[in-house]
């Protein structure tokens, strides 16, 4: 006995086409009743009359009997929604700084800006140089780490990487900020004012140590460092033989491994007046270079102004004479 599409087929075939319309007739007048005779049917008409099909019409059909027993085609799903934004506790600030601070997201704020640079850290108003030292540093040396240390959570939350004995430590802030009550951003910050990496790592380092009064009273650049990269750290001192160090910071610079260099404190009867660099000050170090016979340190202050010499550009970045820099310099903390 024909199955009660069979009039259907009949009538579509005294046309010299199958049109789509007709096709999707037969598909709606099938979905109706799929049974194994209809299916059957069809199957035989596409079989049989192919070459009278249009392109569309005929896909729909095989498209249609290739599904089994799905009835009508499933509704499109819209995008999952966008995360919703978390806002977590933040570090406590420094404690002068506990009457006039607010948390706030950098406006267009991006992780980061361009290419990571060296020249990105500028050190806000917080004793934590040997900290911004460290960050550009690493970010000279080894642009990597420092991408490689941050997550972007997609949820106004980002986790930073740290080291700790060789093993990871995993710390999650949100993206708000410290400002002053003037509106600016409190501590570390980059030169590009929407770019956050920089920030994002000193407020994580702050959260693991126990909030920015922790970190805002001096440190080590080398803690800081095997922080970021898991890498132990060598001295240089310029104590020693000046020769002897500027080939270990060539050797440092050629490797890319991050250095920096502290000055000596204010009582330890060196003269810095005149010499554009501070005492109790933590400088990252670029390299080393020579020049018509004279051998160079070159530097930079983390807080990205204020420079020995006069290159007419004060961006912190600056080079001195060997023989100078063994007076004003404690010596060189050098990455592995």
């Amino acid at each position: 006995m024909p199955s009660p599409i069979s009039n259907s087929i009949a009538r579509v075939l005294r046309d010299t086409k199958i049109s789509n319309s007709e096709v999707n007739s037969l598909i709606s007048e099938a979905r109706r009743n799929l049974t194994p005779e209809v299916k059957a049917e069809l199957n035989t008409l596409l079989q049989q009359h192919g070459d009278k099909f249009s392109n569309g019409g005929k896909r729909d059909l095989q498209r249609f009997l290739g599904t089994t027993n799905v009835i009508t085609p499933p509704s499109p799903q819209p995008p999952p929604p966008p995360p919703t934004p978390k806002d977590l506790a933040d570090p406590a600030v420094l404690n002068k700084h506990t009457t006039d601070t607010t948390w706030k997201p950098v406006q267009d704020g991006k992780l980061f800006v361009d290419s990571i640079s060296y020249d990105d850290v500028v050190q806000g108003s917080i004793g934590d140089c040997y900290l911004a030292a460290a960050l550009s540093s690493v970010a000279h040396a080894n642009p990597d780490a420092i991408k490689n240390a941050i997550k972007d959570n997609g949820d106004n939350t980002y986790t930073v990487r740290f080291f700790e004995y060789g093993r990871e430590v995993k710390v999650t802030v949100d993206g708000d900020l410290a400002q002053s009550s003037m509106g600016t951003q409190r501590y570390a910050k980059s030169r590009q004012g929407n770019e956050m990496w920089v920030g994002l790592l000193e407020k994580a380092y702050a959260q693991w140590k126990g909030g920015y009064e922790a970190i805002g009273n001096g440190g080590h650049a080398s803690a800081v460092m095997t922080a970021l990269t898991g890498k132990s750290t060598s001295w240089s001192s310029s104590t020693g033989n000046l020769d002897v160090l500027y080939q270990s910071v060539k050797r440092g610079a050629d490797g890319k491994k991050p250095m920096a260099a502290p000055t000596h404190g204010k009582d330890s009867g060196v003269d810095y007046n005149g010499t554009g660099v501070y005492a109790w000050h933590m400088y990252t170090v670029l390299g080393a270079v020579e020049e018509n016979g004279q051998k160079y340190i070159q530097l930079r202050n983390p807080w990205g102004r204020s420079e020995h010499g006069s290159d007419g550009k004060d961006d912190g970045i600056f080079k001195m004479k060997l023989e100078d820099f063994g007076k004003l310099y404690q010596g060189v903390n050098i990455g592995y």
